[in-house]
């Protein structure tokens, strides 16, 4: 529970003691955090930092973290706070946001409260409710069935609403702590996870494609904070390809306040790979380049892992034979979120986070060049080692390493 020098600092900031009058709030809940122990402290501190950031541009806005629950208050009464749930339901570590009202510790305020959002869930459609009691001051009376049995009564009188214990078109939360009592309805689920930033920074290889900014975004959501490579095969790809990703990249840094792309110029690596090897290797010497120069970038940032979007069996470079070839020329772990996923799932997850309207833009990236109709399903080491001798691979990835360019985009 918060103390006495918590509720201190949340009335210096213009948040009303346990007996204001209604005053609109977020009431913000999280999932696994509750598992972190003696280290809790460091996720909750992140998790708050993260909510201040995504509502950093609504005005008038204070969040406070109670036991269990952070609280987003608006200092006016008539404000409008759809807008900042938006932006709270999209940050990691939220496993679910309602907007609510804020009420005296008074059981009559509390039923009519309750009964005006009830009916106003009916207005948006429900036909059925219930009422969910959490009673953490356990000072306070009633205790948490009889207020689901008063309000739910005064509710149901109110709306029409039949009432639907187990599968209720709408439920009404009615949180009670020692320094507020929170009465909501109407909210949205959050992505749950980790707060960005708590599980350190990686880099990730992105395409202009639908999977790896689906990766990206699995990596956030376990608490990683991404920058992203881009490789440019420039003539053959042109400013559309180019800007798909910028676009891409620029989606997933509203998770975490901006984000940095690197784009590195890999026409000269592909062509003296295409001229020189056997041709069914070069999709997997393509990705072995790609490791190693994705390796330097996330050195010189403090990553402490590469991240793609290859999916096991999804295309024929992506058996185990091949993803072991690939990860032999990376210099730190290779996170791969979408390797159990089919086609149709990181599709519906693109679909879901914003990203596949971007991706199907049709722009094609450097991975679709030069790649030959039999490409090697099951590369053996000795095979693409040899073909890399073949060619002055290390100083081609020096020119492009030292040509690259740099685009920070900002939230």
């Amino acid at each position: 529970m918060t103390g006495a020098a918590d509720v201190a600092d949340s009335e210096a900031a213009g948040a009303p003691g346990p007996e204001s009058p209604r005053q609109p709030v977020l009431l913000v809940r999280y999932g696994e955090l509750f598992l972190k122990g003696e280290n809790r402290y460091f996720f909750l501190a992140a998790l708050e930092h993260n909510l201040k950031r995504a509502l950093r541009r609504l005005p008038g806005l204070a969040v406070e973290q109670h036991h269990g629950r952070f609280v987003v208050r608006a200092r006016d009464a008539g404000a409008d706070l759809r807008p900042a749930l938006e932006c709270v339901a999209r940050v990691f570590g939220v496993s679910s946001v309602s907007l609510g009202v804020s009420v005296a510790r008074d059981l009559e305020e509390m039923k009519r409260a309750g009964a005006e959002l009830v009916c106003a869930a009916a207005a948006a459609g429900a036909r059925s409710f219930k009422v969910h009691a959490r009673r953490s001051d356990k000072r306070f009376s009633p205790r948490s069935p009889e207020i689901n049995d008063l309000v739910g009564r005064a509710a149901q009188a109110a709306s029409g609403l039949r009432v639907d214990v187990h599968e209720p078109d709408a439920t009404l939360a009615i949180e009670v702590a020692p320094q507020f009592v929170i009465l909501s309805a109407l909210g949205k689920r959050g992505p749950g996870g980790l707060p960005v930033g708590v599980s350190g920074n990686v880099t990730l290889l992105l395409s202009g494609g639908i999977d790896s900014p689906v990766a990206g975004y699995l990596a956030q959501k376990r608490g990683c904070r991404v920058n992203a490579v881009y490789f440019y095969s420039f003539p053959y790809t042109g400013e559309g390809a180019r800007q798909k990703v910028v676009e891409l990249a620029r989606a997933l840094g509203l998770a975490q306040g901006g984000i940095r792309l690197t784009i590195l110029p890999f026409t000269a690596v592909q062509e003296a790979l295409r001229d020189g090897v056997n041709p069914r290797l070069l999709v997997l010497l393509y990705r072995r380049a790609m490791m190693r120069m994705a390796g330097r970038v996330a050195a010189e940032t403090g990553a402490g892992a590469l991240v793609t979007g290859e999916s096991l069996g999804q295309v024929a470079s992506q058996t185990l034979e091949n993803l072991a070839c690939i990860e032999d020329a990376a210099d730190r772990p290779v996170l791969r979120p979408v390797i159990a996923y089919d086609k149709a799932e990181i599709v519906a997850l693109a679909r879901q986070i914003g990203t596949f309207e971007i991706s199907v833009r049709p722009y094609e990236d450097c991975c679709s060049l030069f790649v030959p109709r039999h490409p090697a399903t099951k590369g053996r080491l000795g095979d693409v080692r040899a073909a890399e001798d073949a060619v002055p691979l290390v100083e081609l990835l020096e020119q492009a390493l030292a040509a690259r360019e740099t685009v920070d985009l900002e939230d």
